[in-house]
C-alpha cells in the first residue's frame, strides 16, 4: 500500500531539486548560445582543428557542412496532400506469463488533407512464439529484447512501403484520366526516428543480413513509386551536433583529450 503522507515529504525535496536544475539548465543554455555565436564567426577555424585532432578527441562530434546559422524557410504545403506514417511498439517476452512469446505492433496512419476522405488509423499486431523467432538472436549474442527492436524497425519500413504504394495506386486508379507522377496528389511517407540506423554497425553480418535487406527493399519500392521518405525526430537525445561546440569550450590550446 502506498503511503501518500510519506511520499508528500519527498515531493517537497523533489520540487526544490527541480527548481535548482531549471536554474542550472538556463546557465548551460546561455553558455551554449555564447559558444554558438563564437562558432558562427570562427566555424572554419574549428572545423580545421576538429579534422587535425580527430584521432585524439574522445567524443563524437558532427562536422557542419553548411554555415551553423543557416535557417531554411519551409514553404507552406499544398492544400491537397497525403501524409503516411508508421510507428511500432512491442511487448517483451516474460517467463512468468502463461506463454513465452513477444508482440510487435505496427501502427499505421494515413491523413488525407483537403480531400474529404476518412483517415486511416489502425495497427497490425503480430505475435512471435516459435523457437526460431525467440532464440535466433542468441547465436549472435543479442538479447531477445534488442532483437525485437531491430525487427520492429524493419517491419515499420516494410509496412510503410506497402501502405504508401497502396495509397498512391488507389489515387491513380480513381483519377480520370490517369494522372502522371508530377500531377498526382503529393504524398509524403514518414517514420519515427532517424533514417540512419547506427545500430547496424555493431551487428554481426548474418544478423545484419536479416534486418537491412527488408528496409532497403522498402525504400526501393517508395523510390520507384516516387514517394519521398523522411524521418521525424522530436526531443532527440543525440548530442553529436552539440559536441562540436565543445571544441570552443575546451580550456586547452589543442583538443588533445588523449594527453590532457
Amino acid at each position: 500500500m502506498l503511503d501518500l503522507t510519506k511520499l508528500t515529504r519527498q515531493m517537497q525535496g523533489l520540487s526544490q531539486h527541480l527548481t535548482q536544475e531549471a536554474a542550472a539548465s538556463r546557465q548551460r543554455l546561455e553558455l551554449a548560445q555564447q559558444h554558438f555565436l563564437n562558432a558562427c564567426d570562427r566555424q572554419e577555424e574549428f572545423v580545421q582543428k576538429q579534422e587535425k585532432w580527430r584521432d585524439r578527441i574522445l567524443f563524437a562530434s558532427a562536422t557542419p557542412v553548411e554555415p551553423l546559422n543557416t535557417s531554411i524557410e519551409i514553404p507552406v504545403p499544398p492544400k491537397v496532400h497525403t501524409v503516411i506514417a508508421t510507428d511500432g511498439s512491442q511487448i517483451a517476452p516474460n517467463h512468468h506469463e502463461i506463454a513465452y512469446c513477444y508482440l510487435l505492433n505496427i501502427g499505421r496512419v494515413v491523413l488525407h488533407y483537403g480531400q474529404n476522405k476518412h483517415p486511416l488509423l489502425d495497427s497490425l499486431p503480430e505475435i512471435f512464439y516459435r523457437p526460431e523467432d525467440l532464440y535466433i538472436s542468441r547465436q549472435w549474442g543479442i538479447k531477445t529484447e534488442e532483437w525485437m527492436s531491430y525487427c520492429r524497425t524493419a517491419s515499420e519500413a516494410t509496412v510503410l512501403a506497402e501502405l504508401a504504394c497502396s495509397v498512391v495506386s488507389k489515387d491513380t486508379e480513381i483519377s480520370s484520366p490517369p494522372t502522371s507522377p508530377s500531377s498526382r496528389i503529393p504524398t509524403l511517407a514518414m517514420v519515427d526516428g532517424s533514417l540512419i540506423y547506427w545500430f547496424l554497425e555493431q551487428l554481426p553480418f548474418d544478423a545484419r543480413d536479416r534486418i537491412l535487406p527488408p528496409i532497403l527493399q522498402a525504400w526501393r519500392q517508395m523510390r520507384d513509386a516516387q514517394i519521398p521518405l523522411m524521418g521525424y525526430l522530436s526531443a532527440s537525445r543525440n548530442i553529436e551536433a552539440m559536441n562540436f561546440l565543445r571544441l570552443l569550450a575546451c580550456p586547452h590550446p589543442a583538443p588533445d583529450c588523449m594527453s590532457f
